[in-house]
């Protein structure tokens, strides 16, 4: 009965003065409100990252240059993938990737694009869902055929249809001028970059690498990509690979090998630096809340001295008073923990969808967040209940 009791007394207590229990448990909404949708959206970026490199597969990797000055005969080539595939029998798949910029001519519309010169090959390392067509073929590589792959966003912007292989578009890349056949059109993910005007990034598309050496006159790759047979020691392969490709050249230290893993974990990292600098904030937020329950609830306590000390004349001891008082800093602080947990799961979701990321709800950033709610309140209370208990009964009742 004395508890029930007491709950009574604080709700009431609550109740007499609503505005200022609603002010006093904003900095504490807001605080956990904060947590929630911080948790909630890094989690989900976590998971969009993961979910992306799974596409690529753990198992890949990609060789590098470590210095930006290379003379010709330091340059990675296409002759060293067939030395690679002749030498290092535990490669499963292997191709590489060269890039450059050029512009694509549809009419009177031009357009930027990011060109991607690659094998055939590279279909093994991504997941390439395609609306129309196909993807590049060795015979297209070997033959330095003027053949392109574009999104569907392209397709759709410059032709309004999805299928347009068969179509022809002008690619001007340095001095050259040439007309390329689009031969696939690739379905787009339903992501951010995906609902920017298109207008706003290049256009991405695909082409041989060997045409694309062709138009560029270079024959240096910006990296070879490669996926390892299973159960392969992979220090010692990786090892053998640069020092091979080092020997081919009779230098050292010219090449280093970068794992999917390393650079998940390197994106996980930079998410995770971010999420717990966010996090930190919301803390702050959450202290200053609860230094408001402080003086909110002292300035409680100086308006019901006579009624406190009325009550101890009446033989109330001090453990109730000091209850009551930590019954409500409690009761106020969880409900606005709860407040701010249903807010902060609103906010975490619709975060993610206008990114376009798969929302991530983390249930014991939930229950941690709860339970942080109600110690505050036991904290922050601790000092007005305590000052409450000790006053005087004499002087409170005296006092006007």
């Amino acid at each position: 009965m004395l508890w029930i009791e007491l709950f009574k007394q604080a709700f009431d207590s609550l109740k007499a003065n609503k505005l200022r229990s609603f002010l006093t448990m904003l900095g504490i909404v807001m605080g956990v409100f904060s947590v929630i949708a911080i948790m909630a959206l890094g989690n989900a970026t976590e998971n969009y990252i993961a979910s992306q490199f799974e596409k690529i597969g753990a198992n890949t990797y990609n060789i590098y240059y470590k210095e930006t000055s290379l003379s010709e005969d330091e340059w990675l080539t296409v002759k060293d993938i067939d030395l690679l595939v002749d030498n290092i029998p535990e490669i499963k798949n292997i191709t590489t990737l060269v890039q450059g910029l050029g512009e694509l001519r549809i009419g009177k519309d031009a357009r930027t694009a990011l060109i991607n010169g690659v094998t055939s090959q590279y279909k093994n390392f991504t997941v390439l869902d395609f609306a129309a067509g196909r993807f590049i073929s060795s015979f297209d590589d070997k033959a330095k055929a003027k053949v392109i792959v574009v999104d569907e966003n392209f397709a759709k912007r410059y032709f309004n249809k999805t299928d347009i292989v068969g179509e022809t578009v002008n690619l001007k890349v340095n001095r050259y001028n040439i007309k390329v056949k689009i031969i696939g059109v690739l379905k787009v993910e339903d992501n951010i970059l995906s609902s920017m005007a298109s207008d706003q990034i290049p256009a991405v598309v695909y082409m041989p690498v060997s045409t694309l050496q062709s138009l560029t006159g270079r024959e240096m790759l910006d990296s070879i990509i490669f996926s390892l047979q299973p159960n392969v020691n992979k220090e010692r392969v990786t090892k053998n690979i640069t020092e091979l490709l080092e020997r081919s050249r009779r230098k050292e230290d010219l090449y280093y090998i970068q794992s999917v893993e390393d650079v998940q974990r390197l994106f996980s990292d930079v998410v995770g630096v971010i999420t717990s600098v966010l996090l930190v904030i919301a803390v702050i937020t959450l202290i200053v809340g609860g230094i408001g329950i402080i003086n909110i609830l002292l300035v409680s306590v100086t308006e019901r001295i006579r009624e406190i000390g009325i009550r101890k004349a009446l033989g109330a001891q001090k453990s109730s008073i000091v209850m009551q008082f930590l019954l409500e800093s409690i009761i106020m602080t969880s409900t606005a923990g709860i407040i701010g947990i249903i807010l902060g799961v609103i906010a975490g979701n619709v975060l993610s969808s206008l990114v376009k990321i798969p929302p991530a709800v983390d249930v014991p950033a939930i229950i941690y967040s709860f339970a942080i709610s109600v110690v505050l309140g036991l904290i922050f209370g601790v000092y007005p209940a305590k000052k409450a208990a000790d006053l005087d009964p004499i002087e409170a009742l005296r006092y006007e």
